[in-house]
């Protein structure tokens, strides 16, 4: 038995992060600030790590073709032997607990792109996932997308549509500095300038403006997991390693892959057998690594590939 004194000066008991920090917000113009267009251009193709799904001027508006064909359609980080679970949204104490049991048993370190919406009403819960030594980054506030869907059609933002994006973004940010922007685990720290485009929808506009307030990446990846909507855990774990075939550009697991999860999900069929999934990785070879550990190293490839 402790104390209260005992238990307020030890390490579990932590106070919110009061220091306000500026990286993110909405009036700033950290890339249009960048002239002539150009600069501007360059930077997005070496901070955005795109996906297979999302490939030409109709899934990304107010690109053109010349743009869409520079821009990253593959989604992963490098050519070594190095995959990156990542896992979106937000869920319960049961659901993260569960997940977060896994991946310590198995020594492996995540990105999480959290959408911070509900956050506040339980912090502990993100602190958790950051004392663990994983990487916390953006989802969004409120889930709003990069690019509008009408009818089957992309758009490009509005003024107004990207205003709103603009300050629900600082606000995602905010709320995940309230809470982990003091935490550092290993000399690493836990909350990164790394953000997920909701459902991966990006036009041009959208990607400007997250760039624009202060996120220094923009990350979709290679491979969904199609966890959300998955029934059988050995159909998880076929998808995973040979593509959902839902769609003829799924990509199989790979050097660089960047996985996705929704860890919100009602159907987290995976999470029983997900420890198996990790062996069977590493037997292969792999090993496993936040997406901010690479995302560097990526920007240096891209822009070789400029020249």
């Amino acid at each position: 038995m402790k104390t209260v004194s005992q238990l307020k000066s030890s390490k579990d008991c932590y106070s919110f992060n009061e220091q306000k920090r500026e990286l993110v917000e909405a009036g700033k113009r950290n890339l249009t600030k960048l002239k002539p267009y150009w600069r501007e251009f360059a930077y997005m193709k070496q901070h955005y790590v795109g996906s297979n799904f999302v490939t030409s001027p109709v899934k990304m508006p107010g690109f053109d073709y010349w743009e869409t064909n520079r821009l990253d359609q593959v989604g992963r980080l490098t050519n070594d032997r190095v995959l990156f679970l990542t896992f979106d949204d937000w869920g319960s104490d049961e659901s993260i607990n569960k997940l977060l049991y896994v991946l310590k048993k198995h020594h492996v370190k995540a990105t999480f792109f959290v959408l911070t919406e509900n956050v506040d009403k339980n912090p502990n819960l993100l602190r958790a996932i950051a004392a663990d030594g994983h990487e916390i980054a953006s989802h969004s506030d409120s889930h709003v997308p990069l690019a509008t869907s009408k009818k089957g059609a992309y758009h490009n933002l509005t003024a107004k549509e990207t205003a709103a994006m603009r300050k629900d973004l600082a606000k995602s940010y905010q709320k995940l500095n309230k809470y982990v922007g003091d935490v550092q685990v290993g000399g690493k720290k836990a909350l990164s300038l790394d953000f997920r485009p909701p459902t991966l929808e990006v036009s041009k506009k959208g990607l400007e403006a997250a760039f624009d307030v202060g996120f220094q990446y923009a990350v979709s990846g290679d491979v969904s997991t199609n966890d959300y909507e998955q029934t059988s855990f050995q159909k998880y774990l076929h998808d995973l390693k040979y593509g959902s075939g839902k769609d003829n550009n799924d990509y199989k697991v790979t050097n660089g892959s960047v996985i996705g999860h929704a860890h919100a999900g009602k159907r987290q069929v995976y999470r029983p057998g997900f420890g198996h999934y990790d062996s069977c990785l590493e037997k292969g070879g792999y090993s496993f690594a936040r997406v901010d550990q690479y995302r560097a190293a990526y920007s240096r490839q891209r822009a070789k590939e400029s020249n």
